[in-house]
């Protein structure tokens, strides 16, 4: 899929969860990202590993949310099997892995000092967002932006690195 269509691809799907779990329309939002997603899969050269990427992401955005969930760094709205994280960002963690082959594929040919920066700058804009958008709550304090900023610098790195040896 060219980049630029999976870049709008992704933040359609982003709007659409963090809107539809501030508007009580979860449903609309994860059917929407599973049409987006199908597309996606359907004109991907690397469909297996953007499958592999999409479990994978999904089971460590599930383990993180659910601890920054437990610790009160985040406090998501919307269907979820308590304490797990809710299903709708389930869904932003598979929209974003199919991504890494694609619009953040440059990601791949730098070092991981690169990604690890993103990911700690990016990603607690990201959470950021989505509170002041009604889809969470969260204190901004230091403290939380500190292990938000921790956990991205961590997972952007190891999520590129799993790209870079899925897409060989």
């Amino acid at each position: 899929m060219h980049p630029i269509i999976n870049a709008l691809g992704f933040q359609a799907a982003w709007w659409a969860c963090i809107l539809g779990a501030a508007w009580d329309r979860e449903i609309t939002a994860l059917v929407f990202c599973a049409v987006l997603a199908e597309l996606h899969l359907l004109n991907s050269k690397t469909t297996q590993a953007d499958i592999q990427l999409g479990l994978i992401s999904v089971l460590i955005g599930l383990v993180l949310d659910s601890l920054l969930q437990y610790f009160s760094i985040v406090s998501f709205k919307g269907w979820a099997c308590s304490p797990l994280s809710p299903y709708w960002m389930w869904m932003v963690w598979w929209m974003f892995a199919l991504t890494l082959n694609s619009s953040l594929a440059f990601l791949k040919r730098y070092h991981w000092a690169l990604a690890a920066l993103a990911g700690g700058v990016l990603g607690p804009l990201s959470y950021l967002a989505g509170a002041r958008l009604g889809a969470a709550d969260m204190t901004s304090s230091p403290a939380n932006l500190t292990i938000l900023a921790a956990s991205w610098a961590l997972v952007l790195p190891a999520l590129v690195a799993l790209a870079k040896r899925s897409a060989r």
